[in-house]
């Protein structure tokens, strides 16, 4: 059972081997994948002993990696399932619902609202504490707690300026502003420069997470021939997804245009995905059409 990276190209075959080469039973969504087609062998334990350390030691290690690709392999069949419910409900499982995310903003707006007047309070007690003890830790821990109430008004700033998008002047929201929260963290926790500098350089997602867009992007629609491209990378802390799909030449404008745009909003319901760019186009043949910036 392998993996392999989407491909350009004619209708490829799915990113895992299927159980077997039977043909689909007739129907109408005879064209799509499976995911109850794909399944993983099951293992077979070691047996016997084995005295030569060596030989152990490599051993051990051996098993180590397949269990580590075993483990990988169910956690893209997972992915698959869950693409799967999409196509067929048009929902994500675990997703929330207006109302929940409009419950949870307000949640989060509150526990912001809280921490910053504790922070003060705390503040406030240990510049008093420090003007009468004169002590040097007290001093100390009265800058910390500075630093927290500062944190809690760069995250107060944040929400407000997000609560009021200007489309003339930010045309896609202030949802960017974010990073903003990341710069001064940069130059406070050397931990967090670590986990976001890959989310700023536009890196591109991980192979999983591509194979579940390849999958379904096929099932999106009957008419889709080829998938050329599929491509997400970071941009700050979501993705933007770009993918060129293949429609038959003499497809009407309407229902090429249908197709492109249910796909695009099916992608955006991920929740990793900020943005989707769906392309379509009659072969694939031809070359790039956008160069790589140097």
């Amino acid at each position: 059972m392998e993996i392999s990276s989407p491909t350009s190209g004619g209708r490829t075959e799915p990113l895992l081997v299927s159980q077997d080469d039977a043909v689909q039973p007739p129907g109408n969504t005879s064209w799509r994948l499976d995911v109850k087609e794909f399944r993983l062998p099951q293992q077979n334990g070691t047996s016997g002993n084995d005295h030569d350390s060596g030989r152990s030691r490599f051993a051990f290690q051996k098993k180590y990696k397949v269990e580590e690709y075993y483990k990988k392999q169910e956690r893209l069949l997972e992915g698959f399932s869950e693409m799967e419910t999409m196509t067929e409900e048009g929902w994500l499982p675990g997703s929330l619902t207006e109302d929940q995310m409009k419950q949870l903003a307000k949640s989060e707006r509150m526990a912001v609202h809280a921490s910053n007047v504790a922070n003060l309070v705390l503040f406030a007690a240990k510049v008093y504490a420090s003007i009468m003890s004169r002590s040097l830790a007290v001093i100390a821990s009265t800058l910390d707690s500075l630093l927290d109430l500062l944190s809690g008004f760069i995250l107060w700033f944040t929400a407000n300026a997000m609560k009021n998008p200007n489309q003339f002047r930010y045309p896609i929201g202030k949802k960017r502003m974010q990073p903003v929260i990341a710069l001064y963290t940069i130059n406070t926790w050397a931990k967090t420069v670590l986990e976001n500098v890959h989310a700023l350089i536009g890196r591109t997602a991980p192979p999983d997470f591509l194979a579940k867009l390849t999958y379904l992007i096929w099932n999106h629609h009957e008419e889709i021939k080829h998938i050329d491209t599929v491509r997400a990378y970071t941009f700050g802390s979501h993705y933007f997804v770009e993918v060129d799909i293949v429609l038959p030449e003499d497809m009407l404008l309407n229902k090429a245009h249908n197709i492109g745009e249910t796909l695009q909003e099916k992608l955006e319901q991920l929740p990793e995905v900020e943005r989707a760019f769906v392309h379509i186009d009659f072969e694939f043949t031809h070359r790039p059409e956008h160069k790589n910036s140097v």
